[in-house]
């Protein structure tokens, strides 16, 4: 017959087998409570209020404030890490989370708004942020026009105003765009000499480099008649996508 202790030691052996099993299933609980809590963590960020066209000059009271997972807080702008003299490097849709990418301290480029009227409808997907090219055609005669030329490529529209009002005999767009600097002058004199301006989207082939040979171009078709043919006669200069679609121009 069994002594009394050695039954009371039976009754308090535990198998390390169960004691290794309760401890794995505790570390397992605990690591995914600490996984769903790191991924539920959020963080502020900023969100625009409005459409933010390139070279604005943005502060916090600009913009709202929105929480987002800690994952993806490393890719848009935080609370309190805004620039102190914030500039919109690209267009940020009303609504988006503002980009780390898409503010600097300062503009890429020297940037100057002007307002153009088009002298004709706007294609439909233009609207505020949009890049856009602005283009001109000079008078030939009383309904031809010359070629047209790049004025100024890959410009940012700030604002679109449409005057609808009976003085005219159709409404008339006015544009708001942002230019480089380099080319207002060109801008405002074509505006002056009251040519036929346009304003197209921007293709994804674009060279930017065209509205740089807008001068030598305008030089060389002032005296050039309204083109009678395709592409083929357009003169030296001209833009090779403006060849042969001057408004107006004659088949």
């Amino acid at each position: 017959m069994a002594s009394a202790p050695d039954a009371k030691a039976r009754r308090l052996w535990i198998d390390p087998r169960f004691v290794i099993g309760i401890v794995l299933i505790a570390a397992s609980v605990t690591g995914v409570c600490l996984l769903l809590a790191a991924q539920n963590r959020t963080v502020e960020v900023y969100v625009a209020r409005d459409t933010l066209v390139l070279g604005d000059h943005v502060t916090a009271d600009d913009l709202a404030v929105a929480k987002v997972r800690v994952p993806a807080s490393d890719r848009y702008l935080a609370v309190g890490r805004m620039p102190g003299s914030a500039v919109v490097l690209r267009t940020v849709s009303k609504g988006e989370l503002v980009p780390v990418s898409a503010v600097g301290d300062t503009a890429r480029e020297g940037l100057t708004s002007v307002v153009v009227t088009a002298s004709g409808p706007l294609a439909a997907s233009i609207t505020t942020g949009s890049v856009v090219d602005v283009w001109a055609a000079r008078s030939a005669s009383d309904k031809d026009y010359e070629p047209p030329v790049v004025l100024a490529a890959d410009a940012t529209v700030v604002s679109v105003v449409k005057d609808d009002s009976l003085v005219t005999d159709r409404g008339s767009v006015s544009v708001e765009v942002r230019v480089r600097s380099s080319r207002v002058a060109s801008v405002l004199q074509a505006i002056a000499d009251g040519r036929a301006l346009s304003v197209v989207p921007a293709g994804p082939d674009d060279d930017a480099e065209a509205a740089d040979d807008v001068s030598s171009g305008e030089s060389s078709t002032a005296s050039t008649p309204a083109p009678s043919g395709g592409a083929g006669n357009a003169p030296d200069g001209v833009s090779d996508r403006g060849a042969g679609n001057g408004a107006g121009g004659t088949k």
